[in-house]
């Protein structure tokens, strides 16, 4: 697997850091929270779905340009409409990849450290996943 430079060099932490299991961790007294690892699931299941929704309607788009330019109507130029969709597409691809790549290559930083520290995550995720639906559901 080769990660892009931009993303392995980026110096954006999401708030978290590898620490070893030997490391005293702080323990704080039992406070009763909401799971809210479920709705974030639950939206990031609903992402991926949005994802390959918004790559299937572009293949159909595309289709349904092909059998225009195919029948011939010289009111549309179906190549135009065509690259300015594969255009939109492929930027929006690129904007979820600069959300999520750099999230996940700092997931991967320090693997021999079992334990990984992310207080006030809940904030930082909730920023992620709003750019996210905003580019595959607009």
């Amino acid at each position: 697997m080769t990660i892009p430079k931009e993303y392995l060099e980026s110096t954006y932490d999401f708030g978290f850091s590898a620490i070893d299991e030997r490391d005293p961790v702080p323990v704080a007294p039992l406070i009763e929270t909401e799971d809210v690892t479920s709705p974030i699931l639950l939206r990031i299941d609903n992402l991926e779905v949005n994802v390959r929704h918004l790559m299937t309607n572009t293949g159909e788009i595309l289709n349904i340009l092909e059998r225009i330019e195919q029948a011939g109507s010289p009111e549309l130029d179906t190549d135009e409409y065509k690259q300015l969709i594969e255009k939109d597409v492929k930027s929006r691809l690129l904007e979820i990849e600069k959300l999520i790549i750099p999230l996940l290559v700092n997931l991967m930083k320090n693997p021999e450290k079992e334990t990984i520290k992310w207080p006030n995550r809940k904030p930082m995720i909730e920023k992620q996943v709003e750019k996210i639906l905003a580019l595959t559901r607009c």
